[in-house]
């Protein structure tokens, strides 16, 4: 039996995601290069780190309404064509920080149409029993990514030179491009070899609902979406202070080397791998069998982060380095499960307008996402405490939990629309 295409399609976006995040992290694992090439202190490159979530951010939401209203293939085509060109321009422009938090800006922003784009095109591609899985398996591609990404930049770093690594990452990138648009379409109606069961089996348990559109206004003020946005916010700055400061704690706190930390890199990704694709499997059974998307959504995404906090404070209090890197394992692949919450949800609230939400609670993350590389990177240059820094990102974290665990979730009505 021939595989069915959504499954194909989301194959390829799983690939893609690989790709992507590939490009968002071999700046991390280089920054170490970076740094000592060019005389950079860690409170400048933090800059660096956080113009790449200031561009991703401010681009979040309007991604989201022109995937919802226009076409999310193209759009996700354009994306990773821009964020491809921008990458291969890293190691151009990176004779000072100035030119290269430029760069890194338009990285983020190109990268922001992603996640709205693949948000939007599955919302049309998968019955909502499925939505979860396809989501998670769509981002867990970016855990897959990163596993590649530590031991290819560090390979690259240390054979050729720290500018390759950017130039394998940007052809990359153009090659998905090619793929996709030769064997993605829009809509399942449109595909020439989708075969009639499974375009029956998608228009039978589609969206369905009001098919008006909500305003802008209206969806970011509906207290579902802004309680949520605000756990994301909290989500943003915990995890992409540990994407982007991880390998230089492992080498300033714990004292490994760079080679080790492309072993440890695959380990860690593999965890935040499993953490993705398992809590969708996870988040879809919960919906079936209590039909509460609250539940099987943002209760279990606060619970999941909860955990995960807990974790992150032993991983940084041991003095034991194994212990740690196992005990990061383990937060590692709680805090990525939690991801089901914000990716899942947004169809819960409004199928057909999931890319423009996504996009909005995107957009909290990625602005959580521009304090927490910045502020770790000013807080560790000045006060020199790794643990204490970790310690304090927890507390974001509970605070995150908290959010999630309050979220309304229900369908938004469009009678909420202000007049």
């Amino acid at each position: 039996m021939a595989m069915p295409i959504r499954h194909k399609l989301v194959g390829m976006i799983f690939a893609g995601s690989a790709v992507n995040f590939i490009d968002r992290v071999n700046i991390s694992v280089a920054a170490p290069a970076m740094m000592l090439a060019n005389g950079w202190r860690k409170d400048e490159f933090g800059l660096v780190f956080s113009a790449f979530m200031l561009g991703y951010a401010t681009a979040q939401i309007p991604a989201g309404l022109i995937a919802d209203r226009h076409s999310a293939r193209l759009l996700l085509a354009l994306a990773f064509f821009g964020f491809s060109l921008f990458t291969a321009l890293t190691p151009v422009v990176a004779f000072a920080i100035a030119p290269l938090i430029v760069v890194r800006f338009f990285i983020g922003a190109c990268e922001a149409s992603t996640f709205p784009s693949i948000t939007a095109f599955n919302s049309k591609w998968f019955p909502p029993a499925e939505f979860g899985r396809a989501q998670t398996m769509s981002l867990a591609g970016g855990s897959f990514g990163q596993m590649i990404a530590y031991p290819l930049t560090v390979w690259i770093v240390l054979h050729v030179s720290w500018q390759a690594a950017f130039y394998v990452s940007a052809a990359l990138g153009f090659m998905w491009v090619a793929i996709w648009l030769r064997n993605s379409t829009d809509r399942p109606s449109d595909h020439p070899t989708i075969q009639p069961e499974e375009l029956a089996l998608i228009k039978t348990l589609g969206m369905s609902g009001d098919p008006r559109e909500m305003s802008l206004r209206a969806l970011a003020t509906a207290m579902p979406v802004v309680v949520l946005s605000l756990g994301a916010m909290c989500f943003g700055f915990v995890l992409w202070t540990f994407v982007f400061w991880f390998p230089t704690y492992l080498i300033e706190a714990r004292g490994l080397s760079l080679a080790v930390i492309g072993v440890v890199g695959i380990v860690i990704q593999a965890c935040g791998f499993l953490g993705t694709a398992v809590s969708g499997i996870i988040s879809d059974h919960l919906l079936k069998r209590t039909l509460r998307p609250r539940v099987a959504r943002t209760i279990f995404g606060g619970t999941m982060i909860a955990i995960s906090m807990m974790l992150l404070i032993g991983a940084v209090s041991t003095s034991s380095v194994a212990l740690s890197l196992a005990l990061f394992g383990l937060f590692y692949f709680s805090l990525m499960s939690v991801n089901v919450a914000f990716l899942a949800t947004p169809a819960a609230l409004n199928p057909r307008q999931a890319g423009s939400i996504f996009g909005i609670v995107n957009c909290a993350a990625s602005l959580g996402a521009v304090f927490g590389p910045a502020v770790v990177g000013f807080a560790v240059a000045h006060a020199g405490s790794w643990q204490r820094s970790f310690e304090f990102v927890s507390l974001v974290g509970f605070l995150c939990a908290v959010f999630l665990l309050c979220v309304p979730v229900r369908r938004l009505a469009l009678s909420e629309q202000p007049g």
